[in-house]
């Protein structure tokens, strides 16, 4: 019988995976080596509790979008509370929800799954979500036209686009240097709040950098 002290096998499963997936990759963790690191010896228990690893990355990577979209959600607020809200506040919600993630052991592993999740297991979910038709999906794509009321729709939203895709790759980059200290990124940022402003001052500048583009010069697809 499991004492009330110790996790069960799901939770198990779970921890043991998140700790193999942020630090070695999906790809390079197998199924064998999630259960040896849960302590399982049942080949079996990774399709019992999840069905497959992918259902278990899926598992993990819901703890980031809890299924509705939080980052999204609090754009969508900002404008409803202020009407006509600036870019700066508007890049502000993501850097902020990017700092605080990879501010915890926890968060940078997750940072580092969603990023390879994101990159290669499942393409494109942003977008995905983005046509779903979803009550969000509408609202935030409602919400960027009065933040950037001056581009055309798909200018916009595609700038926002490439904008969470670059914190993605920004926080990953940072959590990798920080759970395995031998890797050598690009640009070293070891204070917190040097890299939040860096990560903000990216931010605006993809998304208020002018254009020449027109309503007509992009189409869906």
């Amino acid at each position: 019988m499991t004492s009330m002290a110790e996790p069960d096998a799901r939770t198990r499963l779970r921890e043991a995976a998140l700790e193999l997936f942020g630090r070695r990759g999906i790809e390079g963790t197998s199924t064998r080596a999630i259960l040896a690191a849960a302590g399982l010896r049942n080949p079996s228990a990774i399709n019992y509790h999840f069905g497959s690893k992918h259902k278990l990355v899926e598992d993990l990577v819901g703890e980031l979008i809890h299924g509705t979209a939080p980052v999204l959600q609090r754009q969508i607020a900002l404008v409803t509370g202020s009407g006509s809200p600036t870019i700066e506040a508007w890049a502000a919600i993501a850097v902020d929800s990017a700092t605080d993630l990879v501010s915890t052991e926890r968060g940078r592993l997750l940072a580092r799954l969603w990023w390879d999740y994101d990159a290669s297991s499942q393409p494109s979910p942003l977008e995905s979500f983005l046509s779903s038709g979803s009550e969000i999906a509408i609202s935030w794509q409602a919400a960027v036209d009065v933040v950037f009321p001056d581009f055309p729709h798909l200018v916009a939203v595609t700038r926002n686009i490439v904008m969470l895709r670059t914190l993605e790759w920004m926080i990953a980059r940072r959590a990798g240097r920080i759970l395995n200290p031998g890797t050598t990124p690009l640009v070293r940022t070891n204070e917190l709040a040097v890299a939040r402003q860096l990560m903000l001052e990216i931010a605006v500048g993809i998304l208020a950098a002018p254009t020449e583009l027109g309503a007509d010069d992009l189409v869906m697809g």
